[in-house]
């Protein structure tokens, strides 16, 4: 929208107010921060935050090489999307949480079959 506004004619008071108005809104909107998610070896998640454990993938979960999207599910709860983009963790981690999303779309034994607590992705 800046950009839009820096390149037609109009007086730089308009512009001013269009940058105030951008400035305002980013610091008033700011998203809220991703919840601390807790990986399990056998696929369920936990979000100590939202006190939420035992959860889920659900059927619209999907993943890419920059992004993943998280459908969470508990019994007698809506779904729960997370988003995660790849530069909130580090790379070894989301490499290793993609294979891990990988193996369990494929039906492989879990990595852990004890259920232990995993990585804290943050």
């Amino acid at each position: 929208m800046l950009a839009a506004f820096a390149l037609l004619g109009a007086p730089w008071t308009i512009k001013s107010l269009a940058l105030l108005a951008t400035l305002a809104h980013a610091a008033v909107f700011r998203p809220r921060a991703t919840p601390r998610l807790v990986w399990r070896g056998d696929g369920r998640v936990a979000v100590p935050d939202l006190e939420l454990y035992d959860l889920t993938l659900g059927p619209r979960s999907r993943h890419s090489a920059l992004w993943i999207r998280l459908d969470l599910r508990a019994p007698g709860r809506r779904a729960l999307d997370i988003l995660l983009l790849a530069d909130q963790l580090d790379a070894g981690v989301w490499r290793s949480f993609r294979a891990e999303l990988n193996r369990l779309r494929t039906g492989a034994a879990p990595a852990d079959p004890g259920g232990d607590p995993g990585p804290d992705l943050r």
